[in-house]
């Protein structure tokens, strides 16, 4: 009779620790952080279980269509929208493009000097105009243009000088064309003398 109360108490201590065990297994939580699972072993609560089961070995997350990984997030597996950093195009022409740069020709095509617009620091804008001689007599104001021929006027250039330079500030700079294509030198009555057409160094 010792015995088989024995073998009785023995059983039930094993079957007593395997649904302990079954227990820790089915309630424990996900490693996630997700909502934990407490069930009879029921079908529903076998799937909710499942949904915060952790990914098997070697699972890389959503692909898109052509089997690359997605980010998650997106219902349709497509790449998700980057939110940081500006996106591209959204900054003023001066602040994504310069340094540019392009030689200074005459109205016959004749290289007469060098163009150069540089950005420093976030806050100028620095355009420079130096003739191979003397820049010509007859410029009196240089400009900067756009694609749609949109013009802005930098200033003054006094006549016969070899070289003439201009400094905006980021609020003026902020107001030329996008994109700024080419500077002219023009005389009095608004005719061109000298283009440089700039592109990136």
């Amino acid at each position: 009779m010792n015995r088989g109360r024995w073998f009785l108490a023995g059983g039930a201590g094993v079957l007593l620790a395997a649904v302990a065990t079954t227990a820790v297994v089915v309630v424990g939580g996900a490693p996630d952080g997700g909502a934990t699972t407490r069930g009879s072993g029921s079908d529903a609560e076998s799937k909710a279980s499942a949904a915060t089961a952790s990914p098997a070995p070697g699972w890389l997350g959503p692909t898109n269509r052509l089997g690359a990984p997605a980010d998650a997030g997106s219902p349709d597996g497509e790449p998700a929208e980057r939110s940081a950093g500006p996106r591209a195009g959204t900054d003023a022409w001066w602040r994504r493009v310069p340094p540019v740069a392009g030689p200074l020709r005459s109205s016959d095509g004749r290289r007469i000097g060098h163009v150069a617009v540089l950005a420093s620091d976030g806050d100028t804008l620095t355009i420079t105009v130096v003739g191979t001689a003397r820049l010509p007599r007859t410029a009196s104001t240089a400009v900067l243009t756009a694609d749609d021929r949109a013009v802005v006027e930098l200033g003054t250039v006094t006549s016969g000088v070899r070289g003439v330079g201009f400094v905006l500030t980021a609020a003026d700079a902020d107001r030329l064309p996008d994109p700024v294509t080419t500077l002219e030198l023009r005389d009095r009555d608004g005719r061109t003398v000298a283009t440089a057409v700039l592109l990136p160094v």
